[in-house]
């Protein structure tokens, strides 16, 4: 096992990444909607340092992502897997794609094609599925010893999927980091500014993207318990759809006026 991926690693190579980064993102059309180049830069400390042969993108969208990645990582190859070929989404992003030969798009389900996809050393990213689906595929990842890192988007601070990762997952780490957020949320702004966050403060900012990295933890177990916090957290809101549903069936109080 390689030493794993962390967040102070990621901090510590970040000043000296950040020049690479922008010089490689320079010029990119941006959507509004997609991972915030705050998040990919996040990406990019984490991984450049063993320099993937192979990134597996599961949501392709607009490929917001799928172009920054394929201009920071010129020499791998980028396979790209959007659920829908029929998505309007689809012939923006191709078009958005046509001049960069280092990327492979493909359709499908992931969750049936990422575990037979995925080789020793790949880095995969998954914006799709979401929350604890999406957490339950990368476990499943990670347990068969393949991927040297899995990144999960949409992992809100606050959410039960969110929760999980951060009382179960000791090794997993966040772009919402609040020395992080403070040194690089500015990329996200064409001002180049950021909002003054107070310090050390934990702030829902952005989507957040979680990195999962390969470590020697028994992810069989973590599977299972991941499970076990998704099926209760829908009887939770299950119950509360229920208690809902029976304050509208009340009939209404009256007062009786004498």
């Amino acid at each position: 096992m390689q030493h794993p991926i962390g967040l102070r690693q990621v901090l510590d190579d970040a000043p000296r990444l950040l020049p690479l980064f922008q010089e490689r993102t320079r010029g990119l059309s941006r959507e509004e909607k997609g991972i915030r180049p705050s998040e990919l830069f996040f990406l990019f400390a984490a991984v450049a340092g063993f320099a993937p042969e192979r990134i597996i993108e599961s949501g392709r969208a607009r490929a917001q992502s799928t172009l920054v990645l394929s201009a920071l990582f010129p020499g791998a190859q980028i396979i790209s897997i959007e659920s829908d070929a029929h998505s309007p989404d689809v012939a923006v992003a191709a078009e958005r794609l046509r001049d960069r030969s280092n990327v492979v798009a493909r359709f499908g389900d992931s969750r049936r094609l990422l575990p037979g996809l995925v080789r020793a050393g790949d880095v995969v990213l998954i914006d799709g599925p979401k929350d604890f689906r999406a957490v339950k595929l990368a476990l499943g990842l990670l347990r068969k010893q393949k991927p040297r890192a899995v990144f999960v988007h949409d992992l809100w601070l606050g959410s039960t999927a969110r929760n999980f990762v951060d009382r179960s997952l000791p090794s997993a780490f966040a772009s919402d980091a609040p020395e992080w957020v403070r040194n690089y949320s500015a990329l996200d702004f064409t001002t180049g500014r950021a909002p003054d966050f107070p310090a050390g403060a934990r702030i829902v900012y952005g989507a957040t993207l979680a990195c999962f990295p390969a470590t020697a933890e028994n992810y069989q177990v973590h599977l299972l318990r991941c499970a076990l916090a998704q099926g209760l957290a829908r009887l939770r809101t299950n119950a509360a759809r229920f208690r809902t549903v029976r304050e509208h069936d009340r009939p209404p109080d009256f007062t009786v006026i004498a």
